[in-house]
């Protein structure tokens, strides 16, 4: 977003001065009432995954085995984050496109009593899914106290609903570039009371210490080098959103993903997912058409550029995002292209019906 590229081109504060501890605690405060929280929060210089990395280090204690759920590329990063720290690790796998139930990861936890951390998705984006983290947050704490839920919001925080305190959900990781619509290079976790307890039993590592992380955030300082200009973006990227209200952005965005979603099918595409996301829209194009041709048309033609399959869907389907710097404009000319350009491939005749069936979801 502007706001934050400016914020970015200013001069650096030095980190060790009190305007940076006043920019730190502000931001931190921002990004607790994003997340919906009134614990811990720790801001790291990395991506998304070097918090992920950071969450599984700091909390999954030796020989304790963990339960990942994998319902996509990116879901399957949590289980190889836990093999790369030589943690034991139970996997719930569900074929694409299809979200995991509070019921059946609960069944899992059952039947894997020594589990004491869970890891899963928010948002699968490599699908286009979504879990619905109230009903496992909720099902979780009542039935396993003892498991601590950890999620990847990398792309849920500022599209879907997350409510992390009043869902239970114990550690909750976010990234800068996404919902925040600003340079990569930040991460967030929030941490509960019940995780900061793990911290002070298991805490490990050295940059990626988040015991000690809280201890210096607390005061409005990090422990080590922060990204300056990057922090001074952040504080832009989260006032805007408070400015604009996160319940107003996540509602908007997930008007923008159905209003696309029905202009998809209208041009004959095919959804994967059975819980589609707010954060992006995965679809396979219609019959006769192949998804690297429409890719690459797009972007020749319009310079609209959407993403691919990941994994065994390469080639197979492509994405729309929804998430960050967009509004229901973008929606339009995505579709208005989208439409000419499976009309050619296809040689199906162009009516207009992909941006009726758009505005018709908009609109009603």
């Amino acid at each position: 977003m502007p706001a934050a590229q400016l914020a970015a081109s200013k001069p650096i504060v030095h980190h060790r001065t009190e305007e940076f501890r006043d920019l730190f605690l502000a931001t931190r405060k921002n990004l607790q009432e994003i997340f919906k929280t009134t614990g811990d929060l720790v801001i790291l210089s990395c991506s998304g995954t070097g918090a992920m990395e950071a969450a599984v280090a700091n909390l999954v204690s030796a020989q304790t085995p963990a339960m990942t759920v994998a319902i996509g590329k990116f879901g399957e990063r949590w289980s190889e984050i836990c093999q790369a720290h030589g943690h034991p690790c139970v996997t719930l796998s569900k074929e694409p496109g299809e979200a995991a139930e509070a019921t059946e990861i609960c069944v899992a936890l059952e039947n894997n009593p020594g589990v004491k951390t869970l890891f899963l998705q928010g948002c699968e984006t490599s699908t286009g899914t979504m879990h619905d983290l109230e009903a496992i947050g909720k099902a979780v704490r009542e039935r396993f106290p003892e498991v601590l839920l950890v999620v990847d919001g990398i792309t849920a925080v500022g599209s879907q609903p997350v409510h992390t305190d009043e869902w239970s959900l114990d550690v909750v990781v976010s990234g800068s570039q996404k919902s925040f619509a600003m340079s990569p290079g930040l991460a967030f976790l929030s941490l509960s009371q019940r995780a900061l307890d793990r911290l002070r039993d298991n805490g490990r590592g050295y940059y990626f210490n988040l015991e000690r992380e809280v201890a210096s955030q607390g005061q409005g300082k990090t422990t080590f080098t922060p990204a300056v200009s990057l922090y001074q973006s952040l504080f832009a990227s989260t006032s805007e959103i408070l400015d604009q209200g996160i319940d107003r952005i996540v509602e908007e965005t997930a008007q923008m993903a159905r209003a696309t979603r029905a202009g998809l099918c209208s041009l004959g595409c095919t959804l994967l997912s059975t819980s589609p996301s707010n954060a992006a829209t995965a679809a396979f194009p219609p019959p006769g058409v192949q998804a690297t041709d429409l890719i690459r048309v797009l972007e020749e033609r319009f310079g609209v550029k959407v993403a691919g399959g990941q994994g065994s869907l390469r080639g197979r389907i492509f994405r729309i995002a929804h998430l960050g710097y967009f509004d229901f404009l973008d929606v339009v000319s995505i579709l208005a292209a989208l439409e000419i350009v499976i009309g050619e491939l296809s040689g199906r005749k162009r009516d207009g019906s992909g941006l009726r069936a758009t505005l018709a979801a908009w609109t009603g």
